[in-house]
């Protein structure tokens, strides 16, 4: 075919075909995407806040404590990212962040040959646990403080705190806060924080 000939004979058939089913497969990707924007807008994260994903690198794993002017003594990672635990969670048998969660609150895992998190001066109580926290739910080895499964957040930034009260559900560790009720360890055997 020619150029004139395609010119007063318009597209073929085959190409109308070609586009129909392109912008039908593009918009089956764009209600895929809206799918997923409206699973993450239930996570509660604040405009602005991009999903982190949990540290991968060798780097070991050091517990500290630092004063925050609002919060007093926080728990932060050795980069300095506040840690939180989820009240949801009862490990090790139900565990409420998992899958997209994990993007929005990565889990505080022990590197590969490391065995326990190192604790800074003024930290005790660390423990670890098994919890379905790695690729595709691989179980990991993921840092406990007084038997809380430990979580950073992906809108701080270091020294921050923002995620404390999210959902009614997400606390900074505190070691001088009183507990709640709500906010209290649990309390089975396999939460103490071995293996």
């Amino acid at each position: 075919m020619n150029d004139i000939t395609a010119a007063t004979t318009g597209p073929r058939p085959s190409s109308i075909s070609r586009r129909r089913r392109i912008g039908m497969g593009l918009g089956a990707v764009a209600l895929g995407s809206a799918s997923v924007a409206l699973s993450l807008a239930t996570l509660a994260v604040p405009a602005g806040a991009s999903p982190r994903l949990a540290a991968t690198s060798s780097t070991k794993i050091v517990v500290n404590v630092k004063t925050v002017s609002k919060y007093g003594a926080v728990l932060f990672d050795q980069a300095g990212l506040a840690l939180y635990y989820d009240t949801a969670n009862k490990p090790p048998s139900h565990w409420a962040c998992t899958g997209g969660c994990l993007s929005f609150w990565p889990a505080l895992v022990l590197p590969k040959g490391q065995t326990a998190a190192v604790a800074g001066k003024g930290v005790s109580g660390l423990g670890t646990v098994k919890s379905p926290s790695g690729p595709n739910g691989k179980m990991e080895a993921q840092v406990t403080w007084k038997g809380k499964a430990l979580y950073t957040y992906a809108a701080d930034s270091k020294g921050t705190v923002n995620g404390q009260g999210i959902q009614g559900i997400w606390f900074a560790a505190r070691p001088t806060a009183t507990l709640t009720a709500a906010q209290a360890p649990p309390t089975t055997a396999a939460s103490s924080g071995g293996w």
